[in-house]
């Protein structure tokens, strides 16, 4: 680009037509807090596929399978897979210690990369906080630093993960009460029961205390999953609640519109080649398009009546429906 040139608007015909656009994503929790699984669902890739970018360069030689979870990452490193094009995710090291370095760390990238500090195409859009079930019974005090940055900086999912590894603990400790002869089918099935309400139980302590503590608003959304090591259809399920509680979250129609747009995009590589085809097959469900193209046109209209330039407005949203319909 000439250095007298402008860089494209999210408002230009240009922006949206740009096959380059990103969806960018901060995903935090603590080592083994599920990350590294969420992301390999919802890609329908492995983390031996992703590439790392750093300064607008591949790492080379990079394999990042493991390392998101033990937190090895520059938060500023671009985590990419060829399977979602589209889809950034940032990962930030150590957040589960607290350190004074690594909170200021978390703090500079939110600034940095907030809404009102750079553009669309660069600023970060939603954040997912992972919390384990299996070994989360409270919060580690570093956990509620982490909340007390995230506050207000973007769109903030947070995710109980490893509701199924929790299940399976409680209920082991349930039967080791029993002698082990004693452990009829019927104990093991009001173990279970027991077990599962102590789970939720768990989720609706944590939803209070960050409630309590100022930590989350209405805004906040909540999703708890389970069996997700495999790529199964309660997997595919929570891949989907999870794009699309994503979606309820986002503030501003270019932002719901960006994330339709990318998601949408991969939906059409879906539609042009078999389902089963190895590194196509959608993660999960895409959102509800025909919803958010009804939404746009609902939006089209309002803005004509409203906008003097009609014809601006309307070479911009021309732009977006397009954009769902162009493969």
């Amino acid at each position: 680009m000439h250095p007298d040139a402008k860089a494209p608007s999210e408002n230009d015909l240009s922006f949206w037509n740009d096959r380059d656009l990103r969806f960018r994503v901060l995903i935090l929790g603590r080592a083994n807090a599920g990350k590294t699984t969420i992301l390999e669902r919802l890609t329908g890739a492995t983390m031996d596929q992703a590439e790392v970018w750093r300064d607008g360069e591949i790492l080379p030689g990079q394999t990042v399978k493991g390392q998101i979870d033990r937190g090895l990452h520059n938060i500023n490193d671009e985590i990419c897979f060829r399977s979602r094009p589209g889809f950034v995710f940032h990962d930030s090291r150590g957040v589960e210690a607290g350190s004074a370095v690594e909170l200021s760390t978390v703090q500079q990238f939110l600034d940095e990369r907030s809404s009102a500090a750079t553009d669309l195409r660069t600023q970060l859009h939603v954040i997912w906080m992972c919390l384990p079930l299996d070994e989360c019974r409270e919060l580690f005090d570093s956990e509620r630093d982490i909340f007390r940055l995230l506050k207000g900086a973007a769109p903030l999912v947070v995710i109980f993960t490893k509701q199924d590894g929790a299940l399976s603990k409680e209920t082991s400790q349930l039967l080791m009460e029993f002698p082990e002869n004693s452990c009829t089918r019927s104990v093991r099935k009001e173990a279970r029961r027991k077990a599962e309400l102590e789970v939720v139980n768990r989720v609706k302590e944590l939803k209070g205390e960050l409630m309590a503590m100022g930590l989350v608003d209405d805004a906040t959304a909540f999703l708890t999953t389970s069996g997700m090591e495999m790529p199964t259809v309660e997997a595919d399920k929570s891949c989907q609640q999870l794009i699309e509680l994503t979606e309820e979250c986002l503030t501003g129609p270019r932002i719901k519109t960006l994330l339709s747009m990318v998601w949408g995009r991969n939906l059409l590589r879906v539609l042009n080649y078999n389902t089963s085809y190895e590194g196509v097959k959608l993660g999960s469900g895409a959102p509800e398009m025909w919803n958010l193209i009804k939404d746009i046109c609902i939006q089209m209209v309002s803005d004509m009546a409203d906008n003097k330039h009609a014809h601006r407005t309307l070479s911009f949203w021309n732009a977006v429906v397009s954009s769902f319909l162009h493969v």
